[in-house]
């Protein structure tokens, strides 16, 4: 057991590190929205099914690990349509963890709470029934619909008139975001918690229902009790004056906590039972799945390649143009792109002539935690050949012939010779350049082209511009007459 462990620690790697860090967020996620969510019951057997699948898996059950895998995609899917409410619910949250509202955007100011706190009691004082939903930094605007647009200042005569018996709107909610009125006469979704609801009216279901969606908090007044209640991640509970100016308080200091209170509940203790749930979770599945002890050997096809050249120097007739590598590793460690091995040969100091470099372990690229056995073959050879200048005559190619009553009198070009780069080892192989085919057929009289030059293969022109010359080609007529 302790060989193992220190094999592991050996192959652990910083991206193994990010790994299951990445998978404790995940699951940090999952465990908060089932402790909020879900019954007990849902929790055991959740957790009771994904125990039962990893060891299937560690203890190789091959039936039970088929018939977990053959009915894993029907699973996902079915959770996914049972719970797309709550997953688009969560993606909207953690896409709010990057979004800026200050807080006078979001937080109404002392003044504003205590006319808020005096209006909901003037409304259950007067049996007059209203609902009120309070922003908080997620986005409630997909959850409501219809509404009429206010954008005024918060009043007591303002929330009074709004919810008024005789007016028509008064039914609907009012949106409150910061200081201000942004609507009223909104609908809001009911909730379904029917544990929750019990016999209350639908102001209260509804005041739930938004609150279950989103971190809104929900004041709702009863006309025919006359009390006043609050519904809060999906509670609802009923308050007087004092707990009603608290729990507001304790909501908008929740939005925005000032800085002592950030020093009492910190970011790492907070819900520190789950973090550490979710990370032991990663590390085992991570142990589970992820990590292979088995070691495996495997042989690989790489190509050559040869950097930092001389610029007067050229490689020619590289020796093997690809090896063949042997590895051997864990499993895991062969997940890699093949695309990025190579042998790289540094050949900024050969000397001219026939050479031989030797392949060892440092001239491959192979991935961390794998283990090179063998390489064949032991040698790359090439010949490494100077850059020489010289100059070759032009020599122009024709093709057709001139018409019977035309003669050729002359065809030469300008320049006759052009200067080339040459490797060493070519010297004397070439005489001569060609130039494109100029057609005689075509031409009627004396004339200048300008034709294109075609070096052979491993010469280069010193200068591109010399890549054509200009051909002058004197015609005559023949004389026919007798």
């Amino acid at each position: 057991m302790i060989s193992s462990l220190c094999q592991i620690i050996t192959d652990f790697r910083f991206a193994d590190l990010i790994d299951i860090f990445v998978v404790s967020i995940f699951l940090y996620f999952v465990l908060l929205w089932l402790r909020r969510k879900a019954s007990r019951s849902v929790v055991i057997g959740v957790i009771t099914v994904i125990t039962l699948y990893a060891l299937a898996r560690l203890l190789n059950m091959y039936m039970t690990s088929q018939v977990f895998q053959s009915g894993l995609t029907a699973a996902l899917v079915g959770l996914v349509i049972i719970f797309q409410d709550d997953i688009r619910m969560a993606v909207e949250r953690i896409s709010t963890i990057g979004s800026f509202h200050s807080k006078q955007d979001l937080v109404a100011s002392n003044k504003t709470v205590d006319m808020l706190v005096e209006a909901l009691c003037n409304l259950a004082r007067d049996r007059i029934g209203a609902l009120v939903a309070i922003k908080g930094r997620e986005s409630i605007d997909r959850h409501l619909s219809g509404g009429i647009s206010v954008n005024g200042r918060i009043s007591v005569p303002l929330l009074y008139s709004i919810f008024h018996p005789k007016t028509p709107s008064h039914d609907g909610a009012v949106i409150i975001e910061g200081e201000r009125i942004e609507k009223f006469a909104v609908r809001l979704p009911l909730s379904h918690n029917l544990a929750e609801v019990g016999e209350v009216g639908t102001r209260h279901t509804a005041a739930l229902g938004l609150s279950e969606r989103s971190d809104a908090l929900v004041l709702v007044v009863s006309e025919e009790r006359g009390t006043i209640s609050i519904a809060a991640n999906g509670k609802l509970e009923k308050v007087n004056k004092e707990k009603l100016r608290s729990n507001i308080d304790n909501f908008y200091a929740r939005i925005f906590p000032s800085p002592s209170d950030q020093v009492k509940v910190s970011r790492l203790t907070q819900n520190a039972t789950i973090k550490v749930i979710s990370f032991l979770s990663a590390l085992t599945l991570w142990l589970t799945f992820a990590y292979r002890v088995d070691m495996v050997s495997r042989t690989f096809t790489i190509p050559v390649e040869y950097r930092n050249t001389p610029a007067n120097c050229v490689i020619e007739d590289p020796k093997p143009t690809e090896i063949r590598v042997s590895l051997s590793g864990p499993e895991r460690s062969f997940n890699f792109d093949m695309q990025g091995i190579v042998a790289s040969f540094d050949v900024a100091h050969v000397k001219d002539g026939f050479q031989s470099l030797p392949i060892t372990e440092s001239n491959l690229n192979t991935p961390s935690g794998l283990i090179v056995n063998q390489i064949s073959p032991k040698s790359f050879t090439f010949r490494a050949s100077k850059i020489e200048e010289i100059e070759l005559p032009v020599k122009i190619k024709t093709i057709g012939k001139l018409q019977n009553t035309l003669d050729l009198m002359e065809i030469k070009s300008q320049p006759q010779t052009i200067r080339v780069q040459i490797p060493g080892s070519h010297r004397g192989m070439y005489t001569e350049l060609t130039t494109e085919p100029i057609d005689l057929e075509k031409l009627q009289e004396s004339t200048n082209i300008r034709v294109r030059v075609i070096p052979p293969a491993g010469i280069q022109l010193s200068d591109a511009i010399q890549g054509f010359v200009k051909v002058n080609v004197t015609i005559s007529k023949r004389n026919t007459k007798k």
